[in-house]
């Protein structure tokens, strides 16, 4: 039978109250190292994680076997299978403590903790259940609930009944970047960019429906918008003139077969300044909710590009 998010979030409640001893001694860590450990450099949130989901016959769901939250959400990744907005229950979510950017995992902070979640609440916060948590200096299991500001990324495991919405259109693009085109990207798999150098140009283009976009160059102006994907057609194919843009706007047409199945959709989109993480997500062309109409902020050049659509 394929494992569930029910059955992980079972085995994990089962879990809440356990407590580490002097100094971080538990179950979790003895399974992982195979031995009795103790010290201060072993935290076991992570070995918390890779035990329920062991307990559950589902490690291969993990994709590796680690006891550091960077490498656990680096396997995610490699396998498509990181999120960074639109968090779901049974997802294995990474938190951090500080804004340092991620150089293992591109487009995230740097992950300082780990737990699985419990439900999503409709107060911009998740309730988890976490290892190596709580007041007592070596840790214990208990149910947690976080702000999503705290939250880095996530990982998906690929349950057997979960639907996560990996029927919608797909978004494919890529940028102009120190020169040259970087490789194309699909939905939040990575971003789009290289870290410190401004983006100049965008491609964009969905596998279902259309999408017209614009970018506005640093210093400069709106360039028209375009509708195509080919870094050979300077007219139409991308939108940039090899100038530093500091506004990207999209906006998606949702054809009859996916209003059909998912209703209107929108692109979500956002971008990075230069030494700076990501604003705030735009949805096409939006100006309610505080959204301005576009990504980014005039006069400061960007070099991360992400987008996906939503509903």
């Amino acid at each position: 039978m394929a494992v569930t998010a029910d059955k992980i979030l079972s085995i994990a409640r089962a879990q809440i109250g356990t407590k580490a001893t002097n100094i971080k001694k538990c179950k979790y860590n003895t399974w992982y190292y195979g031995t009795v450990v103790s010290g201060s450099g072993y935290d076991w949130c992570e070995t918390f994680v890779q035990w329920v989901f062991n307990e559950a016959g589902a490690s291969s769901l993990l994709y590796t076997k680690t006891a550091n939250c960077g490498y656990a959400a680096k396997a995610f990744q490699d396998h498509g299978r990181l999120k960074l907005s639109g968090f779901q229950r049974g997802d294995v979510v990474f938190f951090h403590w500080t804004n340092e950017r991620s150089t293992l995992v591109p487009g995230t902070y740097v992950s300082d903790h780990v737990g699985i979640i419990e439900s999503v609440n409709g107060d911009n916060t998740i309730t988890t259940i976490e290892g190596n948590t709580g007041s007592s200096s070596n840790g214990e299991v208990l149910r947690r609930v976080r702000p999503l500001s705290a939250v880095s990324c996530a990982g998906r495991p690929a349950y057997g009944s979960s639907s996560d919405g990996d029927d919608l259109p797909s978004v494919i693009y890529r940028v102009r970047s120190g020169g040259r085109w970087l490789p194309a990207v699909t939905d939040l798999s990575d971003y789009a960019g290289i870290t410190g150098q401004p983006i100049t140009d965008v491609a964009v283009r969905v596998t279902e429906g259309a999408v017209k976009y614009r970018v506005h160059v640093k210093g400069g102006r709106w360039l028209p918008y375009v509708t195509g994907y080919d870094t050979a057609d300077d007219i139409n194919g991308y939108a940039g003139d090899k100038k530093p843009i500091d506004a990207v706007e999209i906006y998606y047409q949702t054809p009859s077969s996916v209003v059909k199945k998912h209703g209107y959709l929108k692109a979500k989109y956002r971008v990075a300044p230069v030494g700076g993480y990501y604003y705030s997500w735009q949805y096409d062309d939006e100006t309610s909710s505080g959204q301005d109409g576009y990504a980014g902020v005039f006069g400061k050049p960007i070099d991360w590009l992400q987008i996906t659509l939503s509903d």
